[in-house]
């Protein structure tokens, strides 16, 4: 049973893979309409604290997940009367000509709300070493598709290269029946790449959305939009047991409104977006101990909003440092525990809710246990189940369960 087992974290070691809501580390974030509506939920002071415990690797790993067909994710329930979820679904077929098609779901939440995004694609591929292909975002209303040119190359070593173009919304103005228009369309760039070295591996990402301007003929009002995110991960192993992982990613966003209606400027508005978030972690192997993971997570995030103090301090503004020490330990069969403890203090002040009339200001000391019951599906292609029931420890309540899917294809 002990070799059994060790092969099953193995696999866990090799397949396991993270998603990244809020920037690029799975492609391309682009634009799209009901971001200008803003968040559906609001944030409490357990917010950020709960998406962390609902994610098994909090860092990104090395392979790109153009390349992996398969089923990742997870999704729970958050809070009392909300639901996470972060999913990706894809898979490319290959024939006997050097031409694929593609589709990919994925379902996800970054600042500005929940969104999904189903992706149908075709193009050229080249043994496995490179492929161009045109994707396509199809829903049943033709002003809402979106397209989106992509070009991949993989190298012998483990290193990697993506871009992609993102035509967001590309046939709106000539296919929607109301009046509303795109006065400057919005088109997402994205690029990233992955180094292999002997004992370290360097990745990053950048997506820019393009400055996006859209006309509400009925309320008569112009929005502006546009949003710029960059992630970098280097991990490297330290000795034969021990390896040191460190991701830092960044966002910064800018959003106003202008009434059209003269006379009316003083409605005007103008929403400035900025997240920070850092990740360190310090991973030791079975060397005749169980295997450690020791971690930090720092947050900041602050939104400066024009109806607030004018815009002089911040409606939205969290900062908040997590600490973490997870284990694993084998059970019966094809079970495996991986126990996490998370510890930190957070500060939280936000003016404006969605679901109520009183402002958040709220700081102080979290705790958590996540228990992550592992089971192995398949030793052959690495899938498993982790289901995680949380327990807050600072207020001895139930903190939401969940459950996260590995199914490689």
């Amino acid at each position: 049973m002990r070799e059994k087992t060790g092969a099953f974290v193995l696999s866990l070691a090799v397949f396991s893979t993270t998603l990244h809501s809020t920037t690029g580390w799975s492609g391309p974030e682009p634009f799209r309409l009901e971001r200008l509506d803003g968040r559906q939920f609001d944030y409490n002071l357990e917010s950020f604290l709960q998406r962390l415990s609902f994610t098994e690797k909090p860092i990104h790993d090395m392979s790109p997940l153009w390349q992996q067909n398969g089923w990742y994710g997870t999704g729970g329930s958050s809070r009392g009367k909300e639901f996470y979820v972060d999913s990706l679904l894809q898979q490319k077929l290959q024939f006997e000509a050097p031409v694929f098609a593609g589709f990919r779901h994925k379902r996800s939440e970054d600042l500005d709300g929940r969104y999904d995004r189903t992706l149908f694609g075709v193009g050229y591929q080249a043994d496995n070493a490179w492929d161009l292909g045109v994707w396509a975002d199809v829903s049943g209303a033709k002003e809402d598709m979106d397209l989106q040119f992509e070009a991949n190359r993989h190298f012998s070593n483990g290193s990697w290269l993506s871009a992609a173009v993102v035509l967001a919304d590309v046939t709106y103005n000539s296919k929607t029946y109301g009046d509303n228009r795109y006065q400057q369309s919005p088109v997402t760039l994205y690029a990233a790449a992955g180094q292999q070295f002997e004992e370290q591996q360097l990745s990053g990402f950048i997506n820019l959305n393009l400055k996006t301007r859209y006309q509400d003929a009925a309320a008569e009002q112009l929005f502006s939009d546009e949003q710029y995110s960059a992630g970098l991960n280097w991990q490297s192993r330290l000795s034969i047991n021990t390896e040191l992982a460190v991701q830092a990613q960044g966002l910064y966003g800018r959003r106003s409104m202008q009434q059209l209606q003269l006379g009316l400027h003083e409605s005007d508005w103008l929403m400035r977006r900025r997240f920070q978030q850092l990740n360190v972690e310090l991973r030791q192997a079975n060397s005749g101990l169980r295997p450690l993971t020791y971690g930090l997570q720092a947050n900041r995030l602050q939104e400066l909003d024009s109806r607030f103090a004018a815009g002089q301090r911040a409606a939205e503004n969290r900062r908040e440092l997590f600490s973490y020490i997870a284990t694993e330990h084998a059970l019966q069969g094809n079970w495996l525990a991986k126990p996490v403890f998370y510890v930190g203090y957070a500060s939280a002040r936000s003016e404006f809710r969605q679901q109520g009339d009183e402002p958040l200001r709220d700081n102080g000391w979290l705790a958590k246990i996540s228990p992550n019951f592992i089971w192995q599906l398949s030793a052959q292609t690495g899938a498993y189940v982790v289901i995680n029931p949380t327990v807050k420890l600072h207020n001895l309540q139930f903190g939401g369960g969940n459950v996260q899917v590995f199914m490689p294809f």
